[in-house]
């Protein structure tokens, strides 16, 4: 482009001089169009790279067009001497006239090219650029004539009659082609200028907009932290009316805890950085909000004047976040520390670089079980809140207690490794729970079973000590409950073996494996056998026979009872149908009902159909229940007990005298007799307390119309003292240990022989 420029400047140039002669010599002609070329490319290139630059600072422009001026004046004066070096004339007015016009058009091409070249993108942009150029190329053509009259003797090549009108054509050209290269711009950047202003006006308005009526609260703070300017969501956030928070800084309406938080954003902002916290401002009436503020720096003119800033309210936002970060690591039911906090806690210590030693309790409450299935699930949790307020009241801010579900509680006693002083704590707690406590004014008394790990002593890890605390705490439930017991290694086997119990009970009921035993029942007056007790018995094909006394309580907790039960009342209703036949009419049979199966939809069916299956009369069969699983839902134990009453079935009340139940509650109950706990049986001969409540069960159950029956009789004197109490029926093993079918049979053979030979 350069050269080609170059190249155009010289043949105006040429073109100028062969209007006017014909050089002499061909090689001054040569080397004139040689330099000329050289010099119009030079300059041009320079025009090019200098006025295509937007950037080129005010101070340039002067420059660039005395450049441009001395380009094309020694460009001109060298033709000029080329081609009329014999009549060179100086005219001083001419020539500095010359020079001034040519430098008033290289300052209208300058800003012709700055202007046009700034708003390239503007609509009519190349009908102004052809326009421009035309002007251009008029007076750069017009400007070899003024500089001829300024240099050249003209009256040698020019008529008398022509000598000024050349000269006054082009200066009337240069002047109405200067004209236009001043208006071109100016009407352009008038047009733009305009279209600017409206611009600027509607953009001012949507931000007003924008700025007021945006939902969040909009800021700008200067560089010394003062408000320079906030929308109304902003005064409504701090409390403040515009006017007043105008007058302040930022740090003054900042939380005074994060002011130096706020202090460091606003710095990096004012370095050139956008940023995005959170942070809570303190209200002119004090109160606390919670703001996400955006922030980016205002750049005027390539400098940092301030900040501008977007606060979003995230006060619900947070509030709700600590809410669900609470339930999510707190029980709902009684605010203690959760399952997963307490793991998260528990690890946290595990994962110091040495961690400290310390102790693990897990805690289990003996008879919440019972009170909340006999006072209900509501009443339930108001136990286990109480719990948690008194473990919580008796214990050390330093412990962490947690809820893990059901009542089950667990401690961790941090720098506790000492069993001297773990002792202590646990038996802290144990005396704590010695006191009832007090639920819609009814005292609940509860006794805690304690398991106790150690670290590091008994295990390495948090699943070990877990583990073993769990097993410590079951050893003292199985054993003598309100206690507690360090892990030891025997109850990892103890443990093991009930696992292997449990699982090989399901493949029991599945594999027939399950035994009915009979206990008979005793007349002491006739000494006849009136009936007997269905006892489940389990012949493990490895172990042996296993007592009711090791797998009851695991078939409970795991819900097999219910299938065993069934099996047992299908199995004593046919034998006894069958002993009815071949020995009695009327024998009757006693079965065991839990309370898992009796408050099961589907238990006055099961008794049902087995009752109509073996055939035998419904007042032959006998239902015992608990006292404690009576007192349980009392209107639905009593309707379900009316309903086996109208079948003809009867009921007998097991253990009575262990439980809690009122005797008002007692008469409620549509039972038929008593059957007298075997504790206080094993004392009526040596304690006279034990004679006095079972004297005392006696009177009540005569006074109720209730049958009677003592069972765990051993020796001849507990016979007589019942005799004398005027209990006559009995069962235990003075007269027989339960014993399987054939075992009855030799029984009942050996009883009718006695009888006959008396």
């Amino acid at each position: 482009m350069s050269i080609l420029l170059g190249l155009s400047q010289y043949i105006i140039n040429l073109l100028f001089n062969l209007s006017i002669t014909i050089p002499n010599s061909i090689d001054g002609y040569v080397l004139h169009a040689i330099l000329l070329i050289l010099l119009s490319t030079l300059f041009s290139f320079i025009i090019i790279k200098t006025f295509l630059n937007r950037k080129m600072k005010p101070k340039f422009h002067l420059i660039g067009s005395v450049l441009v001026t001395a380009g094309i004046i020694i460009t001109l004066i060298i033709g000029n001497v080329a081609f009329f070096s014999e009549s060179i004339l100086i005219k001083p007015i001419y020539l500095i006239l010359s020079i001034i016009i040519t430098f008033a058009f290289s300052l209208c091409i300058v800003r012709f090219l700055l202007l046009l070249n700034l708003n390239d993108s503007q609509r009519y942009y190349k009908l102004w650029l052809v326009v421009g150029s035309l002007a251009a190329s008029i007076v750069f053509s017009c400007l070899p004539y003024l500089l001829f009259f300024g240099m050249v003797d003209h009256t040698l090549y020019l008529k008398e009659a022509d000598k000024l009108e050349p000269y006054l054509i082009a200066l009337a050209f240069n002047y109405v082609c200067l004209g236009i290269l001043v208006y071109v711009p100016d009407r352009y950047g008038i047009a733009r200028q305009i279209e600017q202003t409206d611009r600027l006006v509607q953009n001012e308005q949507q931000f007003k907009s924008l700025f007021h009526h945006n939902p969040d609260a909009v800021f700008s703070i200067d560089s010394n932290g003062k408000f320079a300017s906030v929308n109304y969501v902003a005064a409504e956030y701090t409390g403040y009316s515009l006017k007043e928070l105008k007058t302040k800084s930022f740090d003054q309406v900042v939380a005074p805890e994060e002011v130096q938080l706020a202090k460091g954003m606003f710095g990096r902002s004012l370095q050139g950085e956008v940023h995005q916290f959170d942070i809570k401002v303190k209200s002119k009436r004090n109160k606390i909000k919670d703001l996400h503020i955006s922030t980016v720096p205002i750049n005027v003119g390539g400098e940092i004047v301030g900040v501008y800033g977007i606060a979003k309210d995230i006060t619900e936002k947070k509030r709700a976040e600590k809410t669900i970060h609470f339930l999510a690591y707190h029980d709902e039911l009684t605010g203690l520390p959760n399952r997963r906090y307490f793991n998260e806690e528990l690890a946290s210590l595990m994962n110091q670089e040495v961690p400290p030693p310390f102790a693990i309790m897990l805690i289990d409450f003996d008879r919440f079980k019972r009170i909340n299935d006999l006072f209900g699930h509501d009443f339930g949790d108001l136990v286990i809140q109480s719990i948690g307020n008194r473990l919580v009241e008796v214990l050390d801010e330093q412990f962490f207690v947690a809820r893990l579900g059901g009542d089950e509680f667990t401690i961790i006693l941090p720098n506790h490794g000492n069993k001297e002083d773990v002792e202590q704590v646990a038996a802290s707690i144990l005396e704590a729970f010695r006191s009832p406590l007090m639920i819609e004014n009814q005292e609940c008394l509860l006794t805690a079973s304690i398991g106790i790990a150690l670290y590091p002593t008994h295990g390495s890890n948090a699943a070990e000590l877990q583990k073993y605390a769990d097993m410590a705490m079951y050893h003292v439930k199985e054993k003598n409950m309100n206690n507690y017991a360090f892990y030891q290694e025997e109850m990892s086997n103890q443990t093991l073996h009930k696992i292997i119990l449990e699982n090989d009970l399901r493949k029991a009921i599945e594999q027939d494996e399950l035994l009915v035993y009979y206990q008979p029942k005793v007349n002491t007056e006739s000494g006849e056998v009136i009936g007997f007790e269905a006892l489940v018995r389990w012949l493990h094909p490895e172990i042996g026979l296993i007592s009711p006394n090791e797998f009851i309580q695991a078939a409970e907790e795991t819900g097999l009872i219910v299938p065993i039960e069934k099996i047992v009342i299908q199995r004593a209703c046919e034998q006894l149908k069958a002993w009815q036949q071949n020995h009695s009419e009327d024998y009757t049979m006693s079965v065991n009902i839990s309370q898992r199966h009796f408050y099961q939809e589907d238990v006055v069916c099961t008794i049902t159909n087995n009752l109509d299956q073996s055939g035998i009369a419904p007042e032959t069969l006998e239902i015992e229940i608990t006292e404690s699983m009576a007192m349980f839902n009392e209107h639905t134990t009593i309707q379900k007990l009316e309903k086996l009453r109208n079948l003809g079935v009867a009921i007998s009340m097991d253990d009575f005298g262990t439980g809690y139940s009122s005797l008002q509650y007692i008469t409620k109950l549509p039972i038929n007799r008593v059957k007298i706990d075997q504790s206080f049986i094993r004392g009526l001969v040596s304690s006279s307390s034990s004679l006095g409540i079972v004297s005392t069960i006696i009177s009540l159950a005569r006074h109720l119309n209730l049958d009677i029956i003592a069972e765990g009789v051993e020796t001849e004197e507990q016979i007589e003292a019942l005799k004398q109490l005027e209990c006559y029926d009995v069962q235990g093993y003075y007269y027989s240990k339960p014993l399987p079918v054939e075992g009855i049979e030799a029984f009942l053979k050996s009883k009718a022989m006695k009888l006959s030979s008396m």
